[in-house]
């Protein structure tokens, strides 16, 4: 295919040295248009200029223009003969259309190629995932209210738990069971205190959440009268079923999933040697069998790093899946995420790829510090990525999906036109802070209303505003002249878009101190410098 890519002057080089390291089939030419920056040409511009230029139909099959370029490129062909697409924003993607068979079939005249490739890409996962939610059965898994956990993942369901549920009112419960669905939770679970009974407030919440949402709903306890109570409740999964509780609740639990755990409550008794936890896990599982339990989920307890050997509890899985296949398998990631001060998204990403591998089909989540909220959408993100990237047969990257949050996978820095302008240095530069005689603001955000607080305090009196962007509250600030000064008002706008990224990615917001702060390794050996 005879393809014609139309670029300026200030991107060419660039275009041309992506272009030269793409594995196209294509014969691709680039044609460089004297303006500096494209972009601020219209379609109809480029199709003037195109055809002064002698382009015309049979030369090639497609044109390709800029995907930031204003106007649709169906004036192109009407100018020239030949058909004309948008390609990506920034050239740094081009590769990914050049790879295509056929742009032509792919791309639009009218909207730039990221947002049609993502769009296709995004299609085509929900397709994969749909159907891979059509093919599984309760012959090949267990069937939880009204999802299928598979004996072997793929899919890997999530259960996000609600901790201390007896602390917690029926509304507050309700919100966050809302919230938890919302960012891809398949289960829900309900979690109260490890010693002290509470079986009527069991009854009561689960028998609330039930009348308000369609979702499984479980109940994460070791106390049998707990159990009972949410078995009555209507609850759709048990965790957990050890050796101090299997007798007392197996005639309430014979039709109710459970999770049965390597466990002696009574003793306090979790073997650490891996021979002597999965047999004991056997043995439990045996029991559970004999006393009429028929849905048995097994989960070895993950044991925190370092302190507690995560790998070795790894293995344990691994071990007691090889002899038990058909029985699904629950991981839980609180012991990770919770007991490391590292970005919780990298850690859940990495568990449920290990999931997979292992055949673990369920992962628990628990949102208890502040750390670690979000885990449950995250790890919602990479049990799709896990599933696409087995069905692919391919690395769980390039998916249409992905958790890179606060790092990219390329580089892209957008040119700009320097020729001619005076390059100034303003590194240490300086100059004396006046207030602004219009009065100052104090800039927080509001975590759980969700809001960015502006207080104003100054000759106007005292105003609050509350707002969820950075541009709709310095408009208010602005329309309202509550700023005299140019300088307050830059300082207003970087501080409002901090706070603004920080409520968007629920990190601490500070006044006056940067969002991020990058580590540095502890200097622990001195360093040898040669002389000359």
């Amino acid at each position: 295919m005879k393809i014609l890519l139309v670029t300026g002057k200030l991107a060419g080089p660039l275009v041309k040295e992506v272009l030269g390291k793409s594995k196209t089939p294509h014969r691709v030419d680039v044609m460089v248009l004297p303006v500096s920056v494209i972009v601020l040409l219209s379609t109809e511009n480029i199709a003037e200029q195109l055809s002064r230029m002698g382009i015309k139909k049979d030369m090639y099959d497609l044109i390709i223009i800029p995907g930031g370029c204003r106007g649709s490129a169906k004036i192109i062909e009407e100018y020239t003969g030949i058909p004309a697409v948008k390609g990506p924003v920034h050239a740094n993607d081009l590769p990914l259309i050049f790879e295509l068979d056929d742009p032509s079939k792919y791309l639009s005249p009218d909207k730039p190629a990221d947002e049609v490739i993502r769009g296709r890409i995004i299609a085509r996962n929900i397709k994969l995932l749909k159907e891979l939610e059509d093919s599984l059965s309760p012959e090949n898994g267990i069937a939880i209210g009204n999802i299928i956990v598979p004996q072997n993942p793929p899919p890997i369901r999530i259960i996000s738990e609600i901790v201390d549920a007896h602390l917690l009112s029926e509304n507050s419960i309700i919100d966050r069971v809302h919230r938890y669905i919302d960012d891809g939770a398949d289960i829900v679970s309900i979690g109260f205190e490890a010693e002290t009974p509470h079986p009527d407030k069991v009854y009561r919440i689960i028998r609330s959440i039930k009348k308000e949402v369609d979702v499984p709903i479980a109940i994460d306890s070791l106390i049998p009268s707990e159990i009972i109570k949410a078995v009555e409740a209507g609850v759709d999964l048990v965790l957990s079923i050890d050796l101090s509780n299997i007798d007392k609740v197996s005639s309430y639990v014979m039709d109710t999933p459970c999770v049965f755990i390597p466990y002696d409550h009574s003793r306090r008794y979790l073997p650490k040697d891996p021979i002597e936890r999965t047999s004991l896990l056997a043995r439990i599982v045996s029991r559970g069998r004999s006393l009429g339990i028929k849905y048995i989920i097994a989960d070895l307890i993950l044991e925190p790093p370092i302190i507690g050997d995560s790998f070795k509890t790894l293995y344990m899985y691994s071990l007691f899946k090889e002899t038990h296949p058909k029985i699904p398998m629950l991981i839980g990631s609180g012991n990770i995420v919770e007991l490391m001060d590292v970005d919780s998204i990298g850690v859940n990403a990495l568990l449920v790829m290990f999931a997979m591998e292992i055949g673990i089909s369920l992962v628990l989540t628990v949102e208890k510090s502040v750390k670690a909220q979000g885990s449950t959408r995250e790890i919602a993100i990479a049990s799709q990525m896990a599933s696409l990237s087995y069905l692919r047969k391919t690395p769980p990257k390039d998916l249409g999906i992905d958790l890179l949050i606060l790092k990219d996978k390329r580089r892209i820095t957008m040119p700009i036109e320097k020729d001619g302008a005076e390059t100034v240095i303003v590194k240490g530069y300086r100059t004396e802070y006046k207030l602004d005689p219009m009065g100052i603001f104090k800039i927080r955000v509001d975590y759980k209303d969700r809001y960015i607080d502006a207080l104003y305090i100054g000759k106007k009196g005292k105003i609050l505003i509350r707002g969820r962007s950075a541009e709709e509250i310095s408009k208010y600030i602005v329309d309202n002249g509550l700023v005299s000064m140019l300088s307050h008002a830059i300082y207003l706008g970087r501080e409002l878009a901090k706070a603004e990224e920080a409520l968007r990615i629920n990190k601490n917001y500070y006044q006056e101190r940067p969002l991020f702060v990058i580590r540095k390794p502890l200097r622990v050996k001195r360093i040898a410098y040669k002389e000359d």
